[in-house]
């Protein structure tokens, strides 16, 4: 008697075995970078008393004091969309080292709109922000994404130039056409208050006003349509009412219907961020949904694939008839709106004054380079190291409290971890990994230096 064998069986092994592979290396160099980092504390300081103390404060600060855990998602956030932005250039073959100058000039545009565009209620002023943002950071990208495709220039080198312009072109908007002339400090307008990212401890109150649940409704049941769209692809093979061609429309509206009445009151009644302290604002929301949205134009449509195709191999792309100019182009407007959005969350919904300041730039952007690395370029990876490196972040001051241990030494792991991750076979050696199967047909991270 023969068995029957399922033609999916092998090719599903072979994924599973992938990603196991795939998720292993990453977590087992992450925790090299540690152990390595507790024998420098432990070197340095002459006491494994001192590691202790190092590493128990740095889990303090970032997951157990006050605060500590929504802290530790306010770094998060702009952690994931510059991750995302580097993903999509080095998806597509290109080495975007831009996204702190991208950044910088997405802020400054949002920080220009919520201003300029005063009056306007949060229905249209905080998507308005949001869109101009993003587009300052698109434009910006775009310019060596141009030279890129149309002349060959080097995106590498262009992209870093950028981020010298952009530092200085923003340092004169905000010390001259756009500064305050009422504050003390060098800073630009503060934005209208319809214009800010609501924190969470906020929604309640925000909500009062029917436009604004109106807003939170309409996000709310575009998420449903999308959602029983999805289903219902699934589900296409069965008769009855999913089969109707509106049933995700009908669900959506239903949904959006529902959350237009009934959050507002709900949230009277209950909610679980009182804080009034609390910066923690809806931009979580957002970062997640623009993983899920790079994932779902990265693997699920014609655009994704043009763009992975382009950047596994830009010869064979050509000769399927696919346009590599094309594909440049929109992979650094991508990358670079991902990146614009970044800024213009943190000067909406982080800065103190809402508003920007002279001296903005924090480094996310080149953290996020590693960020993506680490991640392979997994949108829901990125989603997970952005989360560590944003607790690192957040809780590296009370680990130099706590321990004495300067909080550089966040830097040197964030450093190991990434050298770690760009040589898997030393982990596969060390801890006798087996390598996922065919390890010589994997398609690397990057091109190197972006050539073609």
């Amino acid at each position: 008697m023969t068995t029957k064998t399922s033609a999916s069986g092998p090719t599903n092994r072979f994924w599973a075995a992938a990603s196991q592979s795939a998720l292993l290396t990453p977590v087992l160099a992450l925790f090299s970078a540690f152990l390595l980092g507790a024998i420098i504390i432990w070197l340095t300081s002459g006491s494994l008393l001192t590691v202790w103390e190092a590493y128990s404060g740095l889990f303090r600060g970032a997951f157990l004091k006050q605060r500590g855990l929504t802290e530790t998602l306010v770094a998060t956030i702009p952690y994931v969309f510059l991750g995302l932005a580097v993903a999509v250039g080095f998806k597509s073959g290109l080495f975007n080292i831009g996204v702190e100058g991208q950044y910088t000039i997405g802020s400054v545009a949002a920080a220009w709109a919520g201003v300029a565009f005063k009056g306007l209620p949060a229905i249209i002023l905080l998507p308005l922000c949001l869109l101009v943002g993003a587009a300052g950071g698109a434009l910006w990208a775009a310019i060596p994404g141009y030279l890129k495709a149309k002349t060959g220039a080097h995106e590498v080198i262009n992209t870093i130039m950028m981020n010298y312009v952009a530092f200085r072109l923003t340092e004169y908007l905000v010390g001259n056409l756009l500064k305050d002339k009422v504050s003390s400090a060098i800073q630009t307008v503060p934005v209208s208050v319809e214009a800010e990212l609501w924190t969470m401890q906020s929604v309640p109150q925000r909500l009062e006003n029917p436009l604004n649940a109106l807003l939170v409704a309409i996000v709310l049941a575009l998420v449903a349509w999308i959602v029983a769209r999805e289903w219902k692809a699934r589900q296409a093979a069965r008769p009855g009412l999913v089969a109707n061609p509106w049933f995700a429309r009908l669900v959506g509206l239903a949904f959006g219907i529902v959350c237009f009445f009934a959050l507002p009151p709900l949230t009277r009644l209950w909610w679980p961020f009182t804080d009034q302290y609390d910066r923690l604002h809806i931009g979580i929301f957002l970062a997640v949904g623009a993983a899920f949205f790079i994932w779902w134009l990265l693997w699920k449509t014609t655009l994704g694939f043009e763009l992975r195709v382009v950047g596994s191999n830009a010869n064979a792309a050509r000769y399927a008839g696919i346009s590599i100019t094309r594909n440049v182009m929109l992979a650094m407007i991508i990358s670079g709106a991902l990146a614009g959005l970044a800024g213009t969350i943190e000067v909406l919904g982080v800065s103190t004054c809402r508003c920007l300041p002279l001296f903005f730039s924090s480094g996310y952007g080149f953290d996020s380079i590693a960020i993506s690395l680490i991640a392979k370029n997994s949108p829901f990876g990125i989603l997970a190291a952005s989360f560590l490196f944003g607790a690192m972040r957040n809780g590296a001051d009370l680990m130099e409290l706590s321990s004495g241990v300067s909080k550089y030494i966040i830097s040197v792991i964030q450093a190991l971890g990434l050298l770690f991750v760009a040589a898997p076979a030393i982990i596969r050696w060390v801890y006798r990994v087996r390598s996922g199967p065919h390890p010589d047909e994997a398609v690397p991270l990057t091109k190197g230096w972006g050539g073609g």
